[in-house]
């Protein structure tokens, strides 16, 4: 071959039916980063059985698909060798004129991934499934064999620098969240409180918990379509309306769990360092409704300013009662529960110095916030930038082989 042609995929790939071998690694399959020993990852929160006689080997160059979620683009062509749940489906190559490192890159790409998602079955995302029938169907664009390992050479050097990149900015992230938490607490520490003794659950007036339906992966409009609010809607105690999914158009939307200008929303379920994070909801949002993992509370206004109160939760003393009161099996996936954030001790000054004191406050971190914005901007910039890149050196849109 010495041409570019588009292949179809079975003419590259046969499945492996081949099992029974207990004793290998169980690996994972990973959207963002392909095939890895599940071993290596804490956020990956399915039970491995006793019995893996059925689980399928993989051997370093096969491509492994999860049918379920390949519309989202996961599957990956693995490095190692190791075993993958039977409801996986195992490609072996059947070409000697494929490389494994460029397939990787090719069949991640937005073209392939668009692909899956045409041709994956079934009435709503959460049943979508994509079989080796209609998958070994799409072409392919394949070069000659040297021109793609020197497109993968070039993409890896490229996606290294990238995410370098996406690295540095997100420490950048996490040290201006820290200030931000430092601000807020000299800010606090500086007013005596009213009362001593008094807990959350004094001047909540209503509780709201969302609902998980199974959605679309990507966020809505903000117009005409619903979405469900991501667990991350009040990570940095900013509550982020755009960390939503859309709601499928088959799902009946829940007009009672939209959220409301003034909620204090809880993340009641994430990591350690995030769970029972809170912010204040500063707009309208008419389609926008709170997911299972998170809380809504009402606060009497005559008593409580509910960014006062989210504030006080996100200071080191009380991220460290939440932290004592947090339960699960795993750091990436800890819980708290209604009532436990319900008592938690929030002293508060009089109202008029609630105020003073987030006007103060606000004024502080305005900085700091846009600068978080602006490093989380140029993260997604940067992850859009990774992706269109390598769809662009697949498709040949860069000739990449000249370019490395």
């Amino acid at each position: 071959m010495t041409a570019t042609q588009d292949i179809r995929l079975k003419r590259l790939y046969s499945p492996s039916g081949e099992a029974n071998h207990p004793d290998e690694e169980v690996l994972s399959v990973y959207r963002d980063h392909g095939v890895i020993p599940k071993s290596s990852r804490s956020d990956n929160f399915n039970k491995t059985p006793e019995n893996v006689e059925r689980y399928l080997l993989v051997r370093p160059g096969d491509l492994v698909v999860n049918r379920m979620k390949a519309w989202q683009g996961s599957l990956g062509v693995s490095e190692y060798r190791g075993i993958v749940s039977g409801d996986y489906e195992v490609l072996r190559p059947t070409s000697d004129s494929v490389s494994g490192r460029y397939m990787h890159y090719a069949l991640r790409s937005r073209h392939m991934v668009g692909e899956y998602r045409v041709r994956s079955t079934g009435i709503r995302p959460s049943q979508w499934r994509l079989y080796w029938d209609q998958m070994g169907d799409i072409r392919i664009p394949l070069p000659p064999l040297e021109k793609q390992r020197q497109l993968a050479d070039y993409l890896d050097r490229e996606i290294a620098q990238i995410d370098t990149l996406i690295k540095e900015q997100q420490r950048l992230v996490e040290m201006l969240r820290e200030r931000r938490v430092a601000v807020s607490t000299a800010t606090l520490d500086s007013v005596t409180p009213l009362t001593n003794g008094q807990r959350l659950k004094h001047v909540v007036t209503g509780v709201t918990q969302g609902w998980s339906p199974q959605c679309y992966p990507w966020p809505a409009d903000g117009v005409e379509t619903w979405a469900i609010l991501k667990t991350g809607a009040a990570n940095g105690g900013v509550f982020r309306p755009h960390e939503n999914k859309e709601l499928p158009e088959d799902q009946e939307p829940r007009p009672d769990r939209v959220v409301q200008r003034g909620h204090l929303v809880v993340s009641r379920a994430n990591t350690r360092d995030l769970v029972g994070s809170a912010a204040v909801v500063e707009g309208d949002f008419p389609r926008l409704m709170l997911s299972d993992k998170l809380y809504a509370f009402d606060l009497d206004k005559t008593k409580a300013d509910p960014v006062y109160v989210a504030i006080v939760l996100g200071t080191p003393r009380l991220r460290g009662l939440i932290g004592l009161e947090a339960t699960g099996a795993s750091p990436s996936m800890q819980n708290i529960s209604q009532d436990d954030i319900l008592n938690l001790p929030i002293d508060l000054p009089e109202l008029d110095v609630q105020h003073q004191v987030v006007s103060r406050v606000r004024e502080q971190i305005t900085r700091i916030d846009t600068l978080i914005t602006e490093s989380e901007r140029l993260i997604e910039l940067s992850q859009e930038r990774r992706a269109a890149l390598i769809t662009a050196a697949v498709t040949g849109q860069i000739n990449a082989w000249q370019e490395s």
